[in-house]
Protein backbone atom coordinates (compact mmCIF):
# COMPACT_ATOMS: atom_id res chain seq x y z
CA UNK A 1 0.00 0.00 0.00
CA UNK A 2 2.82 2.37 0.84
CA UNK A 3 4.59 1.57 -2.40
CA UNK A 4 1.43 2.31 -4.40
CA UNK A 5 0.99 5.66 -2.64
CA UNK A 6 4.66 6.55 -3.29
CA UNK A 7 4.30 5.66 -6.97
CA UNK A 8 1.13 7.77 -7.26
CA UNK A 9 2.76 10.85 -5.68
CA UNK A 10 5.86 10.63 -7.86
CA UNK A 11 3.84 10.24 -11.07
CA UNK A 12 1.60 13.16 -10.11
CA UNK A 13 4.67 15.35 -9.52
CA UNK A 14 6.13 14.47 -12.91
CA UNK A 15 2.85 15.27 -14.66
CA UNK A 16 2.64 18.61 -12.81
CA UNK A 17 6.17 19.59 -13.85
CA UNK A 18 5.47 18.66 -17.45
CA UNK A 19 2.35 20.82 -17.47
CA UNK A 20 4.28 23.82 -16.06
CA UNK A 21 7.11 23.35 -18.56
CA UNK A 22 4.75 23.13 -21.52
CA UNK A 23 2.87 26.25 -20.44
CA UNK A 24 6.16 28.18 -19.99
CA UNK A 25 7.44 27.11 -23.39
CA UNK A 26 4.16 28.15 -24.98
CA UNK A 27 4.51 31.58 -23.31
CA UNK A 28 8.02 31.97 -24.71
CA UNK A 29 6.90 30.84 -28.12
CA UNK A 30 5.84 34.28 -29.42
CA UNK A 31 3.06 34.77 -26.84
CA UNK A 32 0.59 34.11 -29.64
CA UNK A 33 -2.72 32.40 -29.90
CA UNK A 34 -3.53 29.52 -32.11
CA UNK A 35 -3.70 30.72 -35.70
CA UNK A 36 -1.01 33.44 -35.42
CA UNK A 37 1.47 31.09 -33.84
CA UNK A 38 0.72 28.51 -36.49
CA UNK A 39 1.24 31.07 -39.29
CA UNK A 40 4.58 32.19 -37.88
CA UNK A 41 5.65 28.61 -37.40
CA UNK A 42 4.89 27.87 -41.02
CA UNK A 43 6.61 31.04 -42.28
CA UNK A 44 9.78 30.42 -40.29
CA UNK A 45 10.01 26.71 -40.98
CA UNK A 46 13.77 26.00 -41.29
CA UNK A 47 13.09 23.81 -44.32
CA UNK A 48 12.32 26.85 -46.49
CA UNK A 49 13.42 29.86 -44.36
CA UNK A 50 16.96 30.66 -43.20
CA UNK A 51 17.01 33.46 -40.64
CA UNK A 52 20.76 33.96 -41.16
CA UNK A 53 20.51 34.94 -44.83
CA UNK A 54 19.25 38.21 -46.26
CA UNK A 55 15.82 38.32 -47.95
CA UNK A 56 17.38 38.35 -51.40
CA UNK A 57 21.12 37.61 -51.46
CA UNK A 58 21.36 38.74 -55.10
CA UNK A 59 20.12 42.27 -54.42
CA UNK A 60 20.90 45.07 -51.97
CA UNK A 61 18.62 44.94 -48.98
CA UNK A 62 17.27 48.41 -48.16
CA UNK A 63 16.38 49.25 -44.58
CA UNK A 64 14.40 52.43 -43.93
CA UNK A 65 14.93 54.10 -40.57
CA UNK A 66 12.79 56.46 -38.53
CA UNK A 67 13.60 57.95 -35.11
CA UNK A 68 11.21 59.66 -32.73
CA UNK A 69 12.88 61.56 -29.89
CA UNK A 70 10.95 61.50 -26.64
CA UNK A 71 13.48 63.44 -24.57
CA UNK A 72 17.07 64.61 -24.45
CA UNK A 73 18.63 64.32 -21.03
CA UNK A 74 21.22 66.54 -19.41
CA UNK A 75 24.28 67.37 -21.47
CA UNK A 76 27.31 66.21 -19.50
CA UNK A 77 30.04 68.58 -20.73
CA UNK A 78 32.67 67.22 -18.35
CA UNK A 79 32.35 63.67 -19.70
CA UNK A 80 31.37 64.78 -23.23
CA UNK A 81 28.14 62.80 -23.45
CA UNK A 82 24.37 63.15 -23.46
CA UNK A 83 21.39 60.83 -23.00
CA UNK A 84 18.29 60.41 -25.13
CA UNK A 85 15.09 58.38 -25.05
CA UNK A 86 14.09 57.41 -28.56
CA UNK A 87 11.70 55.20 -30.49
CA UNK A 88 13.70 53.40 -33.16
CA UNK A 89 11.93 51.95 -36.20
CA UNK A 90 13.39 49.79 -38.98
CA UNK A 91 11.45 48.79 -42.06
CA UNK A 92 12.53 46.30 -44.70
CA UNK A 93 10.89 43.85 -47.09
CA UNK A 94 11.30 40.09 -46.86
CA UNK A 95 9.35 38.31 -49.67
CA UNK A 96 9.73 35.02 -47.83
CA UNK A 97 7.25 36.26 -45.18
CA UNK A 98 4.37 37.06 -47.55
CA UNK A 99 0.97 35.88 -46.29
CA UNK A 100 -2.63 37.05 -46.15
CA UNK A 101 -2.84 38.54 -42.65
CA UNK A 102 -1.34 41.46 -40.73
CA UNK A 103 0.66 40.06 -37.85
CA UNK A 104 2.06 41.89 -34.82
CA UNK A 105 4.13 40.44 -32.00
CA UNK A 106 5.85 41.79 -28.92
CA UNK A 107 9.44 40.64 -29.24
CA UNK A 108 8.67 37.05 -30.04
CA UNK A 109 10.21 37.02 -33.51
CA UNK A 110 13.74 37.85 -32.44
CA UNK A 111 16.03 35.09 -33.61
CA UNK A 112 13.33 33.53 -35.76
CA UNK A 113 13.40 35.89 -38.76
CA UNK A 114 16.23 37.80 -40.41
CA UNK A 115 16.89 41.25 -38.92
CA UNK A 116 19.48 43.87 -39.91
CA UNK A 117 22.34 44.22 -37.47
CA UNK A 118 22.60 47.97 -37.06
CA UNK A 119 24.66 49.50 -34.26
CA UNK A 120 25.10 53.04 -32.91
CA UNK A 121 28.66 54.18 -33.55
CA UNK A 122 28.98 56.76 -30.76
CA UNK A 123 27.07 54.71 -28.21
CA UNK A 124 28.45 54.48 -24.68
CA UNK A 125 25.50 52.68 -23.11
CA UNK A 126 22.06 51.62 -24.29
CA UNK A 127 19.15 49.51 -23.18
CA UNK A 128 15.67 48.62 -24.38
CA UNK A 129 13.17 50.15 -22.00
CA UNK A 130 10.13 48.48 -20.52
CA UNK A 131 8.47 47.68 -17.20
CA UNK A 132 6.96 44.22 -17.38
CA UNK A 133 8.83 43.35 -20.57
CA UNK A 134 10.98 44.80 -23.29
CA UNK A 135 9.25 47.47 -25.38
CA UNK A 136 9.88 45.75 -28.71
CA UNK A 137 7.29 45.13 -31.45
CA UNK A 138 7.56 43.19 -34.70
CA UNK A 139 4.88 43.50 -37.33
CA UNK A 140 4.57 41.64 -40.65
CA UNK A 141 2.41 43.00 -43.44
CA UNK A 142 0.82 40.79 -46.10
CA UNK A 143 3.39 41.80 -48.75
CA UNK A 144 6.27 40.71 -46.50
CA UNK A 145 7.19 44.15 -45.16
CA UNK A 146 8.64 43.83 -41.67
CA UNK A 147 8.56 46.72 -39.18
CA UNK A 148 10.69 46.64 -36.06
CA UNK A 149 9.95 49.05 -33.19
CA UNK A 150 12.01 49.47 -30.00
CA UNK A 151 11.88 52.09 -27.25
CA UNK A 152 15.45 52.72 -26.09
CA UNK A 153 17.49 54.84 -23.73
CA UNK A 154 20.93 55.59 -25.11
CA UNK A 155 23.96 57.42 -23.74
CA UNK A 156 25.93 58.92 -26.63
CA UNK A 157 29.32 60.54 -26.94
CA UNK A 158 29.30 64.20 -27.98
CA UNK A 159 32.59 65.92 -28.77
CA UNK A 160 32.16 69.56 -27.74
CA UNK A 161 34.00 72.74 -28.64
CA UNK A 162 33.93 74.99 -25.57
CA UNK A 163 35.98 77.92 -26.86
CA UNK A 164 32.91 80.17 -26.78
CA UNK A 165 31.56 78.92 -23.42
CA UNK A 166 29.07 79.95 -22.07
CA UNK A 167 27.84 81.36 -25.38
CA UNK A 168 28.56 78.15 -27.28
CA UNK A 169 26.42 75.95 -29.48
CA UNK A 170 26.97 72.22 -29.89
CA UNK A 171 26.03 69.55 -32.40
CA UNK A 172 25.57 66.21 -30.71
CA UNK A 173 25.23 63.28 -33.13
CA UNK A 174 23.53 59.91 -33.19
CA UNK A 175 25.29 57.78 -35.82
CA UNK A 176 23.97 54.40 -36.99
CA UNK A 177 25.86 51.99 -39.17
CA UNK A 178 25.54 48.49 -40.56
CA UNK A 179 27.66 46.05 -38.58
CA UNK A 180 28.06 42.89 -40.66
CA UNK A 181 26.85 43.84 -44.15
CA UNK A 182 28.76 46.27 -46.35
CA UNK A 183 27.21 48.81 -48.73
CA UNK A 184 26.92 46.27 -51.55
CA UNK A 185 24.72 44.06 -49.36
CA UNK A 186 22.73 46.39 -47.10
CA UNK A 187 21.79 50.04 -47.51
CA UNK A 188 20.41 52.29 -44.78
CA UNK A 189 18.07 55.10 -45.80
CA UNK A 190 15.97 57.60 -43.90
CA UNK A 191 12.22 57.41 -44.30
CA UNK A 192 10.98 59.86 -46.92
CA UNK A 193 8.24 61.23 -44.69
CA UNK A 194 9.58 62.79 -41.45
CA UNK A 195 12.68 60.68 -40.87
CA UNK A 196 13.29 62.24 -37.45
CA UNK A 197 10.55 63.66 -35.25
CA UNK A 198 10.85 65.34 -31.88
CA UNK A 199 8.31 65.38 -29.09
CA UNK A 200 6.52 68.73 -28.96
CA UNK A 201 6.95 68.94 -25.18
CA UNK A 202 10.71 68.35 -25.24
CA UNK A 203 12.59 70.74 -22.94
CA UNK A 204 16.22 70.95 -21.88
CA UNK A 205 17.40 72.61 -18.64
CA UNK A 206 20.43 74.41 -20.12
CA UNK A 207 20.10 74.14 -23.91
CA UNK A 208 17.50 74.79 -26.55
CA UNK A 209 17.11 72.51 -29.56
CA UNK A 210 17.63 74.76 -32.58
CA UNK A 211 17.65 72.24 -35.42
CA UNK A 212 17.84 68.56 -36.35
CA UNK A 213 20.24 67.75 -39.19
CA UNK A 214 20.11 64.36 -40.94
CA UNK A 215 22.62 62.85 -43.32
CA UNK A 216 23.28 59.71 -45.37
CA UNK A 217 26.88 58.67 -45.88
CA UNK A 218 29.24 55.76 -46.35
CA UNK A 219 32.00 54.79 -43.93
CA UNK A 220 35.19 53.21 -45.25
CA UNK A 221 37.12 50.59 -43.31
CA UNK A 222 40.40 48.91 -44.18
CA UNK A 223 42.28 46.00 -42.76
CA UNK A 224 44.61 46.89 -39.92
CA UNK A 225 47.39 44.35 -39.93
CA UNK A 226 49.72 43.74 -37.00
CA UNK A 227 52.18 40.97 -36.26
CA UNK A 228 52.17 39.04 -33.01
CA UNK A 229 55.87 38.54 -32.32
CA UNK A 230 55.29 35.77 -29.78
CA UNK A 231 53.28 33.47 -32.05
CA UNK A 232 54.62 34.81 -35.37
CA UNK A 233 51.10 35.10 -36.76
CA UNK A 234 49.35 37.87 -38.63
CA UNK A 235 46.43 39.13 -36.54
CA UNK A 236 43.73 41.37 -37.96
CA UNK A 237 41.80 43.84 -35.85
CA UNK A 238 38.71 45.83 -36.73
CA UNK A 239 35.61 45.04 -38.71
CA UNK A 240 35.58 43.73 -42.26
CA UNK A 241 37.12 45.96 -44.88
CA UNK A 242 34.89 47.86 -47.28
CA UNK A 243 32.24 50.56 -47.40
CA UNK A 244 29.39 50.50 -44.91
CA UNK A 245 26.15 52.44 -45.08
CA UNK A 246 25.77 55.08 -42.38
CA UNK A 247 22.97 57.32 -41.13
CA UNK A 248 23.49 60.25 -38.81
CA UNK A 249 21.32 62.79 -37.07
CA UNK A 250 22.85 65.85 -35.40
CA UNK A 251 21.00 67.75 -32.69
CA UNK A 252 21.96 71.43 -32.92
CA UNK A 253 21.89 72.73 -29.34
CA UNK A 254 22.27 76.36 -28.25
CA UNK A 255 23.32 76.98 -24.65
CA UNK A 256 21.02 79.27 -22.67
CA UNK A 257 23.44 81.67 -20.98
CA UNK A 258 20.95 83.53 -18.79
CA UNK A 259 22.05 81.53 -15.75
CA UNK A 260 25.69 82.49 -16.29
CA UNK A 261 24.82 86.17 -16.76
CA UNK A 262 23.07 86.30 -13.39
CA UNK A 263 25.31 83.89 -11.52
CA UNK A 264 28.75 84.85 -12.86
CA UNK A 265 28.99 87.96 -15.03
CA UNK A 266 26.85 90.35 -12.97
CA UNK A 267 28.53 89.40 -9.64
CA UNK A 268 31.97 89.69 -11.23
CA UNK A 269 31.18 93.22 -12.49
CA UNK A 270 30.06 94.20 -8.99
CA UNK A 271 33.27 92.77 -7.50
CA UNK A 272 35.39 94.79 -9.92
CA UNK A 273 33.43 97.96 -9.08
CA UNK A 274 33.87 97.32 -5.35
CA UNK A 275 37.64 97.09 -5.85
CA UNK A 276 37.58 100.73 -7.06
CA UNK A 277 36.38 101.97 -3.65
CA UNK A 278 40.05 101.97 -2.65
CA UNK A 279 40.61 105.09 -4.80
CA UNK A 280 38.47 107.12 -2.39
CA UNK A 281 40.57 106.15 0.65
CA UNK A 282 43.73 107.93 1.74
CA UNK A 283 46.95 106.62 0.29
CA UNK A 284 48.27 105.96 3.81
CA UNK A 285 45.22 103.84 4.79
CA UNK A 286 47.23 100.66 4.41
CA UNK A 287 45.04 98.17 6.35
CA UNK A 288 41.76 99.22 4.74
CA UNK A 289 42.98 99.35 1.16
CA UNK A 290 44.96 96.10 1.49
CA UNK A 291 42.02 94.16 2.93
CA UNK A 292 39.65 95.54 0.30
CA UNK A 293 41.95 94.65 -2.60
CA UNK A 294 42.84 91.12 -1.48
CA UNK A 295 39.28 90.20 -0.44
CA UNK A 296 37.81 91.23 -3.79
CA UNK A 297 40.51 89.31 -5.66
CA UNK A 298 39.98 86.11 -3.65
CA UNK A 299 36.20 86.38 -3.92
CA UNK A 300 36.36 86.67 -7.68
CA UNK A 301 38.73 83.70 -8.00
CA UNK A 302 36.37 81.56 -5.90
CA UNK A 303 33.39 82.62 -8.03
CA UNK A 304 35.20 81.71 -11.26
CA UNK A 305 36.30 78.34 -9.93
CA UNK A 306 32.69 77.33 -9.25
CA UNK A 307 31.76 78.09 -12.86
CA UNK A 308 34.61 76.08 -14.36
CA UNK A 309 34.24 73.03 -12.11
CA UNK A 310 31.65 71.42 -14.42
CA UNK A 311 33.80 71.69 -17.56
CA UNK A 312 36.50 69.38 -18.88
CA UNK A 313 40.15 70.41 -18.72
CA UNK A 314 40.97 71.61 -22.22
CA UNK A 315 44.13 73.18 -23.63
CA UNK A 316 42.51 76.12 -25.43
CA UNK A 317 41.26 79.35 -23.88
CA UNK A 318 37.52 79.68 -23.36
CA UNK A 319 35.50 82.88 -23.56
CA UNK A 320 34.81 82.72 -19.83
CA UNK A 321 38.55 82.54 -19.16
CA UNK A 322 39.16 85.71 -21.18
CA UNK A 323 36.61 87.43 -18.93
CA UNK A 324 38.35 85.97 -15.90
CA UNK A 325 41.76 87.27 -17.04
CA UNK A 326 40.36 90.74 -17.76
CA UNK A 327 38.52 91.13 -14.44
CA UNK A 328 41.45 89.72 -12.49
CA UNK A 329 43.71 92.25 -14.22
CA UNK A 330 41.48 95.16 -13.19
CA UNK A 331 41.24 94.01 -9.56
CA UNK A 332 44.97 93.37 -9.34
CA UNK A 333 45.70 96.75 -10.99
CA UNK A 334 43.69 98.56 -8.33
CA UNK A 335 45.73 96.76 -5.68
CA UNK A 336 48.97 97.65 -7.48
CA UNK A 337 47.83 101.29 -7.76
CA UNK A 338 47.49 101.44 -3.98
CA UNK A 339 51.02 100.12 -3.52
CA UNK A 340 52.32 102.74 -5.95
CA UNK A 341 50.59 105.76 -4.35
CA UNK A 342 51.53 104.52 -0.88
CA UNK A 343 55.21 104.56 -1.84
CA UNK A 344 54.86 108.11 -3.20
CA UNK A 345 52.96 109.22 -0.09
CA UNK A 346 55.86 108.21 2.15
CA UNK A 347 58.43 110.27 0.25
CA UNK A 348 59.69 113.39 2.04
CA UNK A 349 61.18 115.50 -0.76
CA UNK A 350 59.00 117.80 -2.81
CA UNK A 351 58.92 117.41 -6.56
CA UNK A 352 59.81 120.29 -8.91
CA UNK A 353 57.76 120.42 -12.09
CA UNK A 354 58.17 122.40 -15.27
CA UNK A 355 54.42 122.14 -15.93
CA UNK A 356 51.53 120.68 -13.95
CA UNK A 357 50.48 118.11 -16.56
CA UNK A 358 49.95 114.36 -16.43
CA UNK A 359 53.09 113.69 -18.43
CA UNK A 360 55.36 115.77 -16.21
CA UNK A 361 53.83 114.47 -12.98
CA UNK A 362 54.17 110.84 -14.04
CA UNK A 363 57.70 111.33 -15.33
CA UNK A 364 58.81 113.05 -12.13
CA UNK A 365 57.18 110.26 -10.09
CA UNK A 366 58.32 107.21 -12.03
CA UNK A 367 61.84 108.41 -12.95
CA UNK A 368 62.64 111.38 -10.69
CA UNK A 369 66.41 111.41 -11.31
CA UNK A 370 66.09 111.28 -15.09
CA UNK A 371 63.39 113.94 -15.02
CA UNK A 372 65.49 116.37 -12.96
CA UNK A 373 68.50 115.73 -15.19
CA UNK A 374 66.48 116.64 -18.27
CA UNK A 375 65.07 119.69 -16.47
CA UNK A 376 68.58 121.01 -15.66
CA UNK A 377 69.71 120.32 -19.20
CA UNK A 378 66.86 122.38 -20.62
CA UNK A 379 67.77 125.31 -18.37
CA UNK A 380 71.41 125.18 -19.39
CA UNK A 381 70.48 125.18 -23.09
CA UNK A 382 68.30 128.26 -22.67
CA UNK A 383 71.13 130.34 -21.00
CA UNK A 384 73.87 132.09 -23.13
CA UNK A 385 77.48 131.09 -22.54
CA UNK A 386 80.75 133.05 -22.50
CA UNK A 387 81.87 131.60 -25.79
CA UNK A 388 78.66 132.57 -27.57
CA UNK A 389 78.82 136.14 -26.34
CA UNK A 390 82.51 136.43 -27.14
CA UNK A 391 82.00 135.09 -30.67
CA UNK A 392 79.24 137.62 -31.22
CA UNK A 393 81.11 140.71 -30.01
CA UNK A 394 84.68 139.71 -30.73
CA UNK A 395 87.22 141.46 -28.42
CA UNK A 396 84.59 143.81 -27.07
CA UNK A 397 84.31 141.74 -23.86
CA UNK A 398 86.53 143.47 -21.30
CA UNK A 399 85.61 142.76 -17.75
CA UNK A 400 83.14 140.84 -15.62
CA UNK A 401 82.44 141.72 -12.04
CA UNK A 402 81.12 139.68 -9.19
CA UNK A 403 77.54 140.56 -10.09
CA UNK A 404 77.73 138.66 -13.38
CA UNK A 405 77.73 141.76 -15.52
CA UNK A 406 79.67 142.43 -18.73
CA UNK A 407 81.40 145.69 -19.68
CA UNK A 408 81.42 146.36 -23.41
CA UNK A 409 82.86 149.16 -25.52
CA UNK A 410 80.15 150.98 -27.31
CA UNK A 411 82.21 151.71 -30.41
CA UNK A 412 82.68 148.00 -31.00
CA UNK A 413 79.01 147.39 -30.64
CA UNK A 414 77.85 150.25 -32.80
CA UNK A 415 80.69 152.17 -34.55
CA UNK A 416 79.96 155.81 -35.29
CA UNK A 417 78.92 156.23 -38.93
CA UNK A 418 79.94 159.87 -38.81
CA UNK A 419 83.67 160.02 -38.20
CA UNK A 420 83.67 163.79 -38.83
CA UNK A 421 82.14 164.33 -35.42
CA UNK A 422 85.41 163.35 -33.76
CA UNK A 423 83.80 160.94 -31.43
CA UNK A 424 85.44 157.84 -32.79
CA UNK A 425 88.10 157.72 -30.09
CA UNK A 426 85.69 158.34 -27.23
CA UNK A 427 85.03 155.27 -25.10
CA UNK A 428 81.57 154.61 -23.67
CA UNK A 429 81.01 151.56 -21.41
CA UNK A 430 77.69 149.75 -20.92
CA UNK A 431 77.08 147.14 -18.20
CA UNK A 432 74.69 144.27 -19.13
CA UNK A 433 73.41 141.53 -16.78
CA UNK A 434 74.11 137.96 -17.90
CA UNK A 435 73.41 134.62 -16.26
CA UNK A 436 75.91 132.82 -14.08
CA UNK A 437 78.48 131.49 -16.53
CA UNK A 438 80.85 129.90 -14.03
CA UNK A 439 79.38 126.93 -12.17
CA UNK A 440 76.05 125.10 -12.59
CA UNK A 441 73.07 127.06 -13.87
CA UNK A 442 70.31 127.89 -11.47
CA UNK A 443 67.26 125.59 -11.80
CA UNK A 444 64.56 127.62 -10.27
CA UNK A 445 61.22 125.76 -11.05
CA UNK A 446 57.89 127.36 -11.59
CA UNK A 447 55.80 124.68 -9.80
CA UNK A 448 56.35 122.42 -6.79
CA UNK A 449 54.14 119.56 -5.54
CA UNK A 450 54.38 117.56 -2.34
CA UNK A 451 54.37 113.73 -2.49
CA UNK A 452 50.99 113.69 -0.77
CA UNK A 453 49.54 115.95 -3.44
CA UNK A 454 50.90 113.70 -6.18
CA UNK A 455 49.46 110.58 -4.51
CA UNK A 456 46.04 112.22 -4.22
CA UNK A 457 46.27 113.39 -7.83
CA UNK A 458 46.91 109.79 -9.03
CA UNK A 459 43.93 108.50 -7.01
CA UNK A 460 41.66 111.14 -8.53
CA UNK A 461 42.75 110.19 -12.05
CA UNK A 462 42.27 106.47 -11.28
CA UNK A 463 38.66 107.08 -10.28
CA UNK A 464 38.00 107.99 -13.89
CA UNK A 465 40.58 105.94 -15.81
CA UNK A 466 39.65 102.53 -14.37
CA UNK A 467 35.89 102.72 -15.14
CA UNK A 468 36.57 103.99 -18.67
CA UNK A 469 39.05 101.18 -19.33
CA UNK A 470 36.62 98.58 -17.95
CA UNK A 471 33.79 99.88 -20.17
CA UNK A 472 36.05 99.64 -23.23
CA UNK A 473 37.01 96.08 -22.24
CA UNK A 474 33.31 95.15 -21.93
CA UNK A 475 32.51 96.58 -25.35
CA UNK A 476 35.23 94.54 -27.01
CA UNK A 477 34.39 91.37 -25.03
CA UNK A 478 30.63 91.32 -25.63
CA UNK A 479 30.89 92.27 -29.29
CA UNK A 480 33.48 89.53 -29.82
CA UNK A 481 31.55 86.89 -27.85
CA UNK A 482 28.04 87.51 -29.18
CA UNK A 483 28.57 89.00 -32.64
CA UNK A 484 31.97 88.48 -34.23
CA UNK A 485 33.05 85.02 -32.99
Amino acid sequence: MKEEMRLFVSSSLVIFLLIIGSSKSSDDELSLTGSEAEIVKQLTDPRHYNQLSRPNPREITTVYVHIHVYSLGSIDAQNLRFTAQILLRYRWKDPRLQQENFLQFEGGLKGKIWSPHVYIVNEQESKVMGTSGKDVIYSIQPDGTVVYLARMKVTLQCIMNLQKFPFDSQQCPLIMESWSYNASQLRLLWEDDSPVTVDSHLQLPEYSLEDVIINNSTAQYWWQKTTNMNQHLNVYYGKAAGNFSTLSVHFALQRQYGFYIMDYYVPSVLIVVVSWVTFWLDANSTPGRTVLGTSTLLTFITLSRNIGSSLPKVSYIKSSEIWFIGCTGFIFSSLAEFAFVNIIWRRKKNVDLKKVTSRHILQSTLTPQLYHKNLNLNHSKSSPSISSIDSQYGSSLDTRDSQSRLTLRLDSINPDPFPSRGLRDELVTVTLPVPNLHGPPETKSLFTMTPQEIASWIDRRSRLAFPIAFIIFNCFYWVWSLVLY
